[in-house]
């Protein structure tokens, strides 16, 4: 559900102080109320990085309510995304039985369409995602999930077999008001130009009613700075997010939640910083570029389906959306 060069060198450092044949035992104390998981195991090549995808599903016999995640993983990690596969496909065959290479889990499942949900993530090895009171994400019965892990190795001799780790907390009974739901926005016509530096920024217009509960944002290396303004009443309500940091992006949980009737959305800024003699555009690696804006929300009356969002990837439950580029 898923953070410029003094920062770059220190996460070089760390990552090749990481490496090795196998990287020691990461350990997660196991939640009071809920259950842990742990990702298979896969490695790295020396000087390299790879992105690999998993399906796994959860051991609730019952829908439950989730009120916090908890993701430990070994140094070296570029980011943790923990998918819901939403399909109705449940034959095993259709199913990978093992880790597999793919970026962003493009084309991993048996559907043809992006039935997925964002639950949640981690960029960093130690992370919490932890819902107000009576807020929670509700997991159905047995959830099918998608455990998509994305490593860099920064030894030049060493391959690296990381660990990933996570808890899954449950709410205290009968305290659950309204349930999260996930919101990633992306612009994705990105073009930085060699020893150079640009922005983008892009508009979403909110569909129907909703109530921001947490927002945050993702960039590459070259990202040094995000900020997302409101947009109420057609009119620009001011800055709410901003962040400088691309490793660790800032998360913010609004005292209250931030109310977007329709009609009104939100304008996201990206900027870069290109230090290589080639031009960069949007991509999955962390030699390409990314410029996305993410959080939480829930919905009015959660009774209802949500309706179809134009530009947004077909989901039953958060939204994965198109912004329009602003010339």
């Amino acid at each position: 559900m898923w953070r410029p060069a003094a920062v770059l060198l220190t996460v070089l450092a760390i990552l090749t102080a990481a490496a090795g044949a196998d990287a020691a035992r990461v350990r997660l104390p196991r939640p009071k109320r809920g259950f842990q998981m742990r990702m298979g195991k896969f490695t790295i090549p020396a000087a390299s990085e790879r992105e690999v995808c998993e399906f796994r599903t959860l051991p609730n016999r019952k829908p439950i309510d989730v009120q916090e995640f908890e993701f430990e993983m070994t140094p070296g990690s570029h980011h943790f995304a923990l998918w819901a596969y939403l399909g109705q496909d449940r034959n095993p065959a259709d199913f990978p039985d093992a880790i597999v290479d793919a970026p962003g889990c493009i084309g991993v499942g048996p559907s043809d369409t992006f039935d997925r949900a964002l639950l949640g993530g981690a960029p960093s090895p130690h992370e919490v995602t932890r819902f107000p009171p009576g807020i929670a994400l509700r997991l159905a019965p047995h959830q099918r999930v998608i455990l998509n892990s994305h490593y860099i190795n920064g030894s030049s001799t060493d391959p690296l077999t990381p660990q990933v780790v996570f808890n899954v907390s449950r709410a205290r009974p009968r305290t659950v008001r309204h349930h999260a739901e996930q919101l990633t926005l992306g612009d994705y016509d990105i073009y930085i130009p060699p020893l150079g530096t640009a922005s983008r920024t892009a508009e979403w217009i909110a569909p129907f009613a909703m109530n921001v509960i947490q927002l945050s944002s993702h960039e590459h290396k070259r990202g040094t700075r995000v900020t997302i303004h409101l947009l109420s009443g057609g009119q620009d309500a001011g800055q709410i997010f901003e962040n400088d940091d691309w490793n660790h992006p800032y998360e913010y949980w609004p005292a209250a939640p931030i109310r977007v009737e329709p009609g009104d959305g939100f304008r996201f800024t990206c900027e870069w910083k290109n230090d290589d003699d080639h031009p960069v555009r949007f991509g999955v690696t962390t030699n390409d570029e990314m410029c996305f804006m993410v959080g939480y929300y829930y919905r009015d009356d959660e009774s209802v389906p949500p309706p179809r969002v134009p530009n947004c990837l077909l989901q039953t439950s958060g939204l994965l959306c198109f912004a329009t580029t602003v010339p």
